[in-house]
């Protein structure tokens, strides 16, 4: 799967953060409420900023703004991850017998990873691949078209494993923009696991709060 490159926006719900975020803080109140109520909250529609300067007569401990070669390496894998969920999303809806309610959160949840994959194409120019990890997408599909409870659940660790993996990415870059905008994606995609719990039923605040956060996706695909 391939994914249209369009020209970036401007930041929206964008962070400073370059640590890791624990989903507590963005998800203690009211995590238990209905999946729909929470869609105004879901994405925050990242997006990478068209114009950023670099300088250079700062002290030396500045970060720079772009993305270094590093962090090239590094946000194309994410994009590469936002563009496999898009299509495992698309496999999961295809499959039918979703309620109203599920079938329009998580169809929000699939062009929410789409935004984000072209907000990362939009940061990363000629660079971003643009395409999926096959790999990805080979190990996870058979989860994401089974019963609506099953790719329920198989959704929900997905997403918490994509949080896992942009909070290892984020501490890894040197770019205050990359950091920026997956700390922004990062966040709606730690509500994604509340919303998909919710969808499923789930009342334990534990499982709405993610208590225990899936492995990173880094070193896969």
């Amino acid at each position: 799967m391939e994914i249209e490159v369009t020209e970036p926006g401007e930041h929206a719900a964008t962070s400073s953060a370059r640590h890791r975020v624990g989903r507590r803080a963005f998800l203690g109140a009211g995590a238990g409420g209905a999946a729909l109520s929470l869609l105004p909250f879901l994405s925050g529609r990242a997006a990478a900023s068209a114009t950023t300067d670099e300088s250079t007569t700062t002290a030396a401990t500045t970060p720079p703004q772009r993305p270094t070669a590093d962090d090239v390496a590094l946000l194309s894998f994410v994009q590469q991850v936002e563009v496999t969920a898009t299509a495992l999303y698309g496999e999961a809806i295809a499959i039918g017998g979703w309620s109203d309610e599920q079938a329009v959160v998580v169809t929000f949840i699939r062009d929410a990873h789409r935004a984000y994959a072209q907000s990362l194409s939009g940061m990363l120019g000629r660079s971003a691949p643009n395409n999926m990890s096959q790999e990805l997408f080979d190990g996870l599909r058979s989860d994401f078209v089974g019963d609506v409870a099953g790719v329920l659940a198989a959704a929900q660790a997905f997403e918490s494993s994509a949080v896992a993996t942009h909070g290892d990415v984020i501490a890894k870059l040197q770019g205050t923009d990359g950091a920026a905008l997956l700390a922004s994606i990062q966040i709606a995609e730690a509500r994604f696991c509340t919303a998909l719990a919710d969808l499923a039923g789930d009342t334990d605040p534990v499982t709405l709060l993610v208590d225990e956060e899936a492995e990173s996706l880094v070193g896969r695909g």
